[in-house]
């Protein structure tokens, strides 16, 4: 059976204490000082009379609004889950890791690791929110498995018997998770994870309430009532009206004074379509005009864009082949007209991980490659020149960017490239079955940490569909999960694993995303530059003297 920590789901890419234990344990690895009702939040803010100050008004491309975290169809539905909804922790504007729910944890090894719940932490109806509550929603997630593919997600944080649980070998109740009592949940991995705290800010683990709903307030005439959808975020649903969604500051939430914006306007918009007085949007396309009381903020995703090789092909699989290949691509002319896909903009990356994660160490000095002395060492000549497909989707910005890609490959007479342009379920398939030479490509992160991209690079990894061995680098990411490995020992063997991905140019990068927004001038606390795209409600203010 493969390894649980190396089996990934991803979202984005996807058709996205009782006394006598802690003894055992090893000290408080987090804490968080609970927060002071007696102070507001940001600090430097104070209160206004004009009421117009707190309220922010937020524009989302959706034909509807998804108002349960595991029925979450689009990663554009994510800020108004993040507004509702809050985990064990959260990953803040700069990438670091905080305390939700949780309000701190230990571990044992890695491997047992007990959480310790805010005191008084109470669902949006005022009803308690106990540790039970994370099991119950576990356990329903747990229970969809064949329906709903967050579920997997359980599998890839390597829980205990959530192999045999998805399926259907064991009961839900046989997850690692369980109650100790109130307020302390301790999760059961199957192997090590040094890093699981950034893994629980997922949106599958978020809690879902599974008592019985008590709306807090009736709708006004014309009003759909969503009272009833009981939350334990920053915010609580007060109605929806048509293609608008209007949410307040949560009275019960543990950390309400942190909060600045007292409500928080959503409208669900057509695309390309363009509303009024928006404090916050995400564009459509890069080249989007800005509005003259705006600005336009690019916010890096954990997505890259690469091609892939395959091992199997007796060329490619040759270290002097594929540096050769890289290069013949110049990203500058790859990305010429600043690519968009979809609602991201694309900007060059030549290395397989993000900008934010890779080392300062590995960056490195320009040195000229002659290309045709590297296929001679690989025993490419005119009479055995290298033929290689090059499979991409045909529909979008990819046949564009294939096409330049041919062009440069193409320069060489050493080198024959045969189009193939294909469905994305053809490519997926293809992909999956390794009927590929170099075939378009990409990852996407569910939480900044190197070993979320690095992971996929395990020979056992069932996302590793390049065929690609490395002796090293399996026994390099065996040993960043011992828990006799300190942090700052982690963090070298990162560098040990993107030196060698680096150098035997294990894919060919091209670009990482970003995701672009329009931001009203007078907001602040969202970070630029950031670790990731998100932009949540809780942590946006009005600056004082505007509007």
């Amino acid at each position: 059976m493969k390894s649980a920590v190396f089996i990934r789901f991803n979202l984005w890419f996807a058709p996205l204490c009782c006394l006598a234990l802690a003894v055992l344990l090893t000290a408080c690895d987090w804490q968080q000082k609970p927060a002071d009702d007696k102070t507001t939040a940001p600090q430097t803010q104070t209160e206004q009379p004009d009421e117009s100050r707190h309220l922010l008004t937020r524009g989302i491309y959706a034909q509807g609004f998804d108002l349960q975290p595991q029925q979450l169809r689009d990663d554009l539905q994510l800020p108004l889950i993040r507004d509702l909804y809050e985990g064990l922790v959260r990953v803040d504007k700069e990438g670091k890791l905080q305390g939700g729910a949780a309000q701190s944890w230990q571990q044992q090894d890695y491997k047992i690791w007990t959480f310790h719940l805010q005191p008084d932490l109470k669902w949006s109806n005022g009803s308690a929110l106990t540790a039970q509550d994370f099991v119950q929603s576990w356990y329903a997630l747990a229970a969809q498995a064949e329906n709903n593919p967050l579920s997997e997600y359980l599998r890839f944080i390597a829980l205990e018997n959530a192999e045999q649980v998805l399926n259907k070998a064991y009961g839900v109740e046989m997850l690692g998770i369980k109650a100790l009592d109130e307020h302390t949940l301790q999760l059961t991995l199957s192997q090590p994870v040094p890093h699981l705290p950034q893994m629980l800010s997922h949106v599958a683990l978020f809690p879902v309430y599974q008592g019985d709903n008590n709306p807090v307030e009736q709708p006004q005439e014309g009003q759909e009532n969503h009272a009833a959808v009981v939350t334990n975020g920053a915010y609580r649903l007060l109605y929806q009206h048509g293609s608008d969604l209007l949410l307040e500051k949560n009275p019960f939430y543990w950390n309400r004074n942190s909060v600045f914006f007292r409500n928080v306007s959503y409208q669900a918009l057509h695309e390309n379509e363009r509303a009024a007085n928006i404090d916050v949007l995400q564009l459509p396309a890069a080249g989007s005009a800005v509005p003259e009381n705006m600005l336009r903020v690019a916010l890096p995703s954990l997505c890259t864009y690469y091609y892939e090789f395959n091992f199997r092909h007796p060329q490619l699989k040759q270290s002097a082949v594929r540096k050769a290949l890289a290069a013949m691509i110049s990203l500058q002319e790859i990305n010429a007209d600043n690519f968009s896909g979809g609602l991201n903009s694309m900007r060059s990356n030549g290395k397989f991980l993000p900008r934010s994660l890779q080392s300062s160490e590995q960056e490195e000095g320009w040195a000229p490659t002659v290309v045709e002395q590297l296929l001679a060492q690989a025993g490419v000549n005119s009479g055995k020149p290298l033929r290689l497909r090059l499979s991409y989707e045909q529909q979008g910005i990819h046949p564009q960017i294939a096409e330049r890609m041919i062009r440069m490959l193409s320069q060489s007479d050493l080198i024959q490239i045969q189009a193939d342009p294909l469905t994305r379920q053809q490519l997926l398939a293809k992909r999956a079955q390794g009927d590929f030479d170099l075939i378009r490509s990409g990852w996407c992160a569910d939480y900044p940490e190197p070993s979320a991209f690095l992971n996929i690079l395990h020979s056992q990894s069932a996302n590793n569909k390049m065929a690609y061995q490395n002796h090293e680098l399996d026994e390099l990411l065996q040993k960043s999960l011992q828990s006799a490995v300190s942090d700052s020992e982690r963090l070298q063997i990162y560098q040990q694993i993107e030196k060698i991905i680096n150098q035997e140019q294990v894919v060919l990068p091209l670009f990482q995303y970003y995701r672009d927004y329009l931001i009203k001038s007078d907001l602040a606390g969202y970070a630029v530059p950031a670790v990731n795209s998100g932009i949540d409600s809780r942590d946006l203010y009005r600056k004082i003297g505007q509007q």
